[in-house]
């Protein structure tokens, strides 16, 4: 019963299928007889029997996916996603598995006979008798249709049903059965059902379908449950198996056995061709929905399946016998068949909504993609152009693509279309085709009339405009680097016109690889030539200069050099620098220089060349701009000229100078660059020096009066370079005389540049010529470094160490320990001091070594007041600083050396004259502060130098200290900070000389502190105020001893005491001054330093004797008001002095004559009444 119900259900379901199958023919115009079941009722019945039986013994359902061995499987398409460049096929792929390529068809027979078909399980010895295949194909016919009208709207197949790829696989082994397992006695029952199937996939596949399904790639392969999917791979899939099935039955049958079958033969031809269009719709919908950029990095072929379908068909078109087929006994080949395709396509446009230009640009895409697959081996290992299949003659479609090419030229492309149609070429053109100039020459003819265009996608950054390089070597750069890059990896930004002339420039060199195609390079290169002339020379704008640039170096880069630079240079030089704007002067010159690196690099004579481009040069009178282009390449130019022997030296003439005089340091440097490399190129060879004179009389005429200038006025960094390199070349300074001369013009130059002089002296120290400097030019510069620089500066510390080895550093400085000198902070300061110390220990036996050193030092310092400018304004604080401490430094330590008597030009003098007292000072004008502020920290050092001689003898010496006191003491307020101020004083009074000090002190009271009619100096209360930090200084000395600040007090009250007590004596009340005084002298008398010591209070006390002595008689009240206040903090002193007193009150009265005098009477009592309060 159970069976019986089983078989009902099977019959019911395959009616129902009869009954969808005739519904979806009807829909589309269809009628197939699918089954005709009067004679073979029983063997179907049998079928279904034994399928029930079976699965009742088994109730699994069969599986219709078997695993098969994994070394023999059926081939299919089984997808990886879109496909890319470096997409592989899958294992299990018919190119891969060389199915009826490199292996027959047989190899997979028994693989394919262990399918089961249907889910009545047919096997493969079913397919006999006409029921049986009226079933199979019928029911292939269904499964085709369900996927069909699946991709349209899903149907739901109910559970137990079969799914789409099982659909599609069923399908797929009827035709491996009809493949392997067919007799050529079955074929003409079989050939009907088949024709009838392939009908059926040929009506389902129209252009509609595709649409739908093109896309349908998947990376999960054939485990993709979609419809469309396998309805896309089913279809090419059957197709493919379709064409096999046509080749092995009806093309590769006897020839005998196929005359007057023509109908077999258009079957197969029409089916081929129904693929290729197959193949090519899809590639067209996947075009539509493409932007031109994606064009370079997409391919055209939906996924990787289509891509292995139009490969098999290569390979096929190949490898099969097509003989039969063709017409005049030509081979049919894989582009004969596509050509005729693309035809076709051409008179559907309106159907595919094309136009001739999207027609052309889609061809010129997939037909590079196309291309590209004759690099893959039958097996599916892709090597590349080099492969055997890409070099024959049948790879290439170079008609095809000619037409193409000019179809989309004459349609206007835009500049981004043409830009990725250009890019598609090049790959075909340099890489898989053999080279012609076709092509090339169609693009020609288009740009030639667009030179003038700047050839800009709107949208673009505007660092995509079609601009000039910056200079002649930025162009050669820029082409090299291009026309040396892989054609895989064009850069679409560049502009249509430069890719344009890369194919070209790389196809040129391509032609002149081999002499069977240098007669095609020498055609192309006429049809270049014949489209230029003198009148569109000059019609050339900027933009037009810089792509005929950009085509000459192209040609120069790729042709013949030898042969095309002549004509390329001859040809620029035609459009005349003085008949067009500044702006294309500038353009045109940079091609003239990237022409002249290339002609450098190549080793070619650029004499002519030169003279003709410097007469134009003239002849816009030198211009800065153009000029400035000549000068960026001159150091490429030199840098390939080994011996300067090819006109190289004709570039260095009078507009170089002209240039580098007005133009900006960093361009001037690279000029400068330029030339010290030919010295550098001299050096390495000398046998170019004896033929080269004229390379040396253009260095000398034009570039040495040039650097001997910039040396004393310019910065650069090569001017002592090349300072150096013309003293040291024998070619520019054959004699010692001569570089003498020269030598001495440059040490000797007012510098601007600091930096530049030891640079100078070091290169020229480093040759053979250090040997004709004398040790004192050496040891002028070295001190005049360390006094502009600083020791630590790079080329001082070189100076330096060249220095200590010299002979006569030892002699000065009574071989001073070179490390010690080399460690210090301040070698300027360690070097003058032991010159110092070495002269004075000099004995009388030794005299001849004083005048020695003497006379050596004097020539170091020569020229010293030069080292400074004569503005301090404009001079840096830092070097202002170290060259007045330097000053002070010689003087401190070598003053006997510096200063000879009544000798205006000696060291002291100048210093004294120039530096320290100037006129202004000495005047009384307000000097500059900052002048002020470096003499107040000299100051003390100037001092103590000076006291070293005899100034008491000396009336120069006596006049200068007294003015450094008198002009310069009123200057010293430079701060509030009276420390500060004060500083100068307190280290003179510091100072071991206390003749000195007592000096300076005296004369600073004497200058400031005398009265006239009872009114103080201007600068008295601030010569008071250094005195009160003199003073505290002194008690805050915590580090001397007790007798050392006795010492100083004692000197400091020696000289000012007397003096500041007169003039509180004769002020007026009112004056600053006077109190100030007081309270310096309670400070005094308060100190430790004066309580301590007898000698001090004595000393005041003998003071105040003095002024007794000289002021009672004429200032009692004064003199008594004095001592009145001095009663008041030291009654002590005025008791030691009051029996003087009394005596000189007796003797003042005696000598007026009139007895008691009232008022000196009153005033003594004043006082002793003071004197009594303060015991009190």
């Amino acid at each position: 019963a159970d069976v019986n119900i089983y078989k009902r259900f099977c019959w019911f379901f395959i009616f129902f299928y009869l009954f969808f199958n005739f519904f979806l023919l009807n829909i589309i115009g269809m009628d197939f007889e699918l089954f005709n079941l009067d004679e073979d009722d029983d063997l179907l019945s049998t079928a279904c029997l034994v399928a029930t039986q079976d699965h009742l013994a088994a109730p699994q359902h069969t599986q219709v996916l078997e695993n098969i061995e994994a070394e023999i499987v059926l081939p299919q398409l089984q997808c990886s996603g879109e496909d890319s460049t470096h997409a592989q096929f899958a294992s299990d792929s018919f190119v891969k598995c060389g199915f009826m390529l490199n292996r027959p068809e047989q190899t997979w027979r028994e693989v394919s006979g262990e399918q089961i078909l249907t889910e009545l399980e047919f096997g493969v010895e079913q397919m006999c008798g006409h029921g049986n295949v009226n079933y199979l194909f019928g029911t292939a016919c269904m499964n085709i249709q369900h996927l069909w009208a699946s991709i349209r709207q899903p149907l739901n197949a109910g559970e137990g049903h079969i799914n789409n790829p099982q659909r599609r696989q069923q399908v797929t082994y009827l035709f491996y059965w009809l493949l392997q397992y067919t007799s050529e006695e079955q074929w003409p029952l079989l050939r009907p059902n088949l024709e009838s199937l392939r009908l059926l996939i040929n009506r389902l596949t129209e252009a509609d379908t595709w649409k739908l399904v093109y896309f349908a790639n998947s990376c999960k392969g054939n485990e993709c449950k979609a419809a469309s999917y396998h309805m896309l791979h089913g279809a090419l899939e059957w197709k493919l198996l379709d064409l096999c099935v046509l080749y092995k039955y009806e093309l590769r049958t006897p020839v005998e056995q196929l005359v007057g079958n023509v109908k077999s033969n258009k079957t197969f031809v029409s089916q081929l061709k129904r693929l290729f269009d197959d193949l090519v719709i899809c590639s067209l919908y996947f075009y539509d929905k493409k932007r031109p950029a994606e064009l370079l990095y997409c391919s055209p072929f939906p996924c990787t399946c289509i891509k292995e379908c139009w490969l098999y068909l290569q390979l096929a078109l190949e490898k099969w016998s097509l003989t039969i087929l063709a017409v005049a006994d030509e081979k049919i080949t894989f582009w004969q068949i596509f050509n005729e395709r693309m035809a076709n396509l051409k008179t559907k446009m309106d159907k595919f909504s094309l136009t001739s230009l999207s027609l052309a640009e889609f061809s010129n895409w997939l037909l590079h993609a196309l291309v590209r697959l004759f690099g893959f081996r039958s097996n599916g290992h892709f090597v590349g152009p080099t492969h055997t299949r890409a070099l024959t003659d049948t790879a290439e479609n170079v008609d095809a693509l000619e037409k193409c090419t000019q179809q989309f030229l004459n349609c206007t492309p835009s500049e981004e279309q043409t830009r990725v149609f250009i890019c598609l070429l090049m790959p075909t053109l340099l890489e898989w085709w053999r080279p012609r100039v076709s092509i090339p020459t169609m693009l020609w003819e288009h740009f030639h009339k667009r030179l003038n265009t700047s050839f800009y996608v709107s949208g673009s950054a505007p660092s995509n405009l079609a601009v000039a390089c910056a200079s002649g070597k930025a162009y050669v750069e820029r082409y090299c680097a291009l026309l040396t890059r892989d054609e895989s990896t064009t850069d679409a930004n560049l502009c249509s016109y430069t890719l344009f002339i890369l194919l070209m420039g790389k196809n040129l060199k391509r032609l002149l690889a081999t002499a069977a195609t240098r007669h095609q390079a020498q055609k192309l290169l006429g049809r270049i030539y014949t489209k230029f002339s003198a009148q569109k020379f000059l019609a050339l704008n900027e933009t037009g200069i810089h792509h005929l640039i950009e085509l000459f170096l192209a040609l120069a880069l790729c042709g013949d050099f030898e042969d095309l630079a002549p004509k390329l240079s001859a040809k620029l030089l035609c459009i005349s620098l003085d008949k067009i704007p500044a702006v294309r002067q500038i353009a045109i010159a940079k091609g003239h220089m990237a022409l002249l690196i290339l002609y450098a690099e190549r080793r070619c004579d650029i004499s002519e060349y030169v003279s003709k481009l410097l007469q134009q040069l003239a002849a816009i009178n030198n211009d800065l701009c153009v000029s400035k282009v000549l000068a960026d390449s001159l150091l490429e130019i030199f840098m390939h000229a080994d011996d300067f022997r090819r006109g190289e030296h004709l570039l260095i003439d009078a507009w170089l100078p002209n240039y580098m005089q007005a133009c900006t340091p960093v361009e001037q440097d690279r000029s400068l660059e330029a030339l010290h490399l030919i010295f550098g190129k001299l050096q390495r060879n000398e046998t170019i020096i004896e033929s080269n004179s004229a390379l040396f009389k253009a260095l000398n005429a034009h570039i040495l009066p040039f650097v001997m200038q910039q040396f004393a006025s310019g910065y650069s960094q090569w001017l002592p370079q090349l300072a150096a390199d013309f003293c040291t070349h024998a070619c520019t300074v054959p004699d010692t005389q001569t570089f003498q001369k020269l030598f001495g013009c440059f040490i000797d130059a007012p510098v601007v540049c600091r930096q530049s002089l030891p640079q100078f002296l070091n290169k020229v120290l480093q040759t053979e010529r250090a040997a004709l400097i004398e040790p004192n030019v050496v040891l002028h510069v070295w001190l005049k470094s360390l006094v502009q620089l600083t020791a630590v500066n790079e080329d001082v510390a070189q100076l330096t160490r060249y220095v200590v080895k010299l002979q006569e550093f030892a002699l000065m400085t009574d071989n001073l320990n070179a490390d010690e000198l080399m460690q210090a902070k301040e070698p300027l300061c360690v070097f003058i001091a032991s010159v110092g110390k070495h002269y004075d220990t000099c004995v009388a036996m030794n005299q001849q070594r004083r005048f020695r050193i003497a006379d050596n030092l004097n020539a170091y310092l020569r020229d010293f007041d030069k080292w400074l400018q004569a503005d301090l304004k404009l001079e840096k604080a830092e070097v202002a600083f170290r060259f007045y401490s330097f000053l002070a430094i010689v003087i401190y330590n070598c003053v006997h050396i510096v200063y000879t008597k009544s000798k205006v030009s000696c060291f002291f003098h100048v210093v004294m004259t120039r530096f320290v007292l100037p006129t202004n000072v000495q005047m009384g004008k307000a000097p500059d502060v900052k002048l002020a502020q470096l003499i107040h920290k000299i100051w003390p050092v100037l001092v103590q130098g000076i006291g070293r001689l005899n100034f008491k003898a000396d009336p120069y010496i006596n006049k200068t200290l007294t003015d450094l006191i008198q002009k310069w003491t009123p200057h010293f307020k430079i701060s509030p900070n009276a420390k500060l101020v004060a500083r100068p004083f307190i280290s003179c009074l510091q100072s071991d000389n206390n003749e000195l000090s007592l000096f300076v002190f005296e004369k600073l009271t004497s200058l400031f502190l005398a009265t006239q009619r009872r009114q103080a100096d201007p600068n008295a209360c601030l010569v008071i105020t250094i005195f009160q930090e003199v003073v505290e200084s002194i008690e805050a000395s915590n580090n001397h001893s007790a007798d050392t600040l006795i010492l100083r007090l004692e000197t400091f009250m020696k000289a000012t005491s007397l003096l500041m007590l007169e003039h509180i004596m004769m002020v007026d009340e009112v004056v600053p001054s006077r109190a100030l005084l007081l309270d310096l002298f309670r400070r005094i008398v308060k100190s430790a330093t004066y309580q301590r010591s007898d000698a001090l209070q004595a000393l005041l006390a003998e003071h105040l004797r003095l002024l007794t002595k000289k002021h009672l008689a004429y200032y009692t009240f004064f003199f008594f008001e004095l001592l009145q206040r001095l009663a008041q903090f030291t009654p002590t002193t005025i008791l030691q002095v009051m029996d003087f007193l009394l005596a000189e009150v007796c003797v003042v009265e005696q000598k007026r004559g009139a007895g008691e005098d009232n008022r000196i009477r009153g005033c003594l009592q004043k006082l002793q009444q003071t004197l009594q309060g303060g015991r009190c």
